[in-house]
């Protein structure tokens, strides 16, 4: 009865080691993420775009992914400019609109599970909140963007473009290296079943450092 009793303590302290190390390599996975993560949020509510700069690297650029009236398209900026005309003209002044109308309430904790599925014409949303999962690296806006792209390419003919040629290679390097985040939440003073504010980007770890990599306005928009 003693060996009994020995044997299943000691199947519960490995079974509790192996819980410490599977939560500790979640954490070590992401080093620096969450901090990455709530220092952005902060510069984009006081619409500090001076501050988000800091978080765009030179070689990558930030990819911005949007509804350009029938298709995804997107533009690829070094840097914000002045807070009075944040973007290059070529991008469609909704976008700014909607980059100067970022707002994130309170301090909400990043869950680290599956993103929640939404549709933003019915705007029916069943989880609210911050999401990342860093289990599904990804860059599926600017992949869709990019995609269409080789669509057009394929069925029109339509001369290549080196430019986004350019913009292909970016993607290729960061795409296992970039974690999406998700922020769902109620307007405030709006009811349950109304329109949510979603606000979509992408981090891109680069030599231990988490970078801004693609604002995503493309999936969250219901004429898309």
């Amino acid at each position: 009865m003693r060996i009994l009793l020995l044997i299943l303590l000691s199947l519960a302290n490995i079974a509790c080691s192996q819980k410490i190390e599977n939560q500790s390599a979640v954490t070590q996975t992401i080093p620096h993420f969450d901090a990455t993560v709530y220092q952005l949020i902060n510069l984009f509510n006081k619409k500090n775009f001076k501050g988000i700069n800091q978080y765009i690297n030179k070689d990558i650029g930030l990819f911005i992914v949007y509804n350009g009236s029938t298709s995804p398209t997107m533009r690829r900026i070094e840097q914000f400019k002045s807070n009075n005309k944040i973007t290059e003209n070529t991008i469609s002044s909704w976008v700014e609109d909607e980059l100067l109308g970022v707002t994130i309430s309170g301090n909400p904790k990043i869950q680290y599970a599956q993103y929640p599925p939404f549709d933003p014409c019915s705007e029916k949303v069943n989880k609210l909140g911050l999401y990342a999962n860093p289990k599904e690296k990804n860059i599926e806006a600017l992949k869709i963007a990019l995609d269409y792209y080789h669509w057009e390419l394929k069925h029109y003919q339509f001369e290549k473009r080196p430019i986004w040629e350019k913009h292909q290679s970016i993607a290729d390097k960061i795409a296992s290296k970039t974690v999406k985040v998700v922020y769902i939440e109620n307007f405030p003073d709006t009811l349950p079943d109304d329109e949510k504010n979603i606000f979509i980007f992408y981090l891109t770890q680069l030599d231990n450092k988490w970078y801004l990599t693609i604002l995503d306005f493309y999936t969250m928009d219901c004429s898309a």
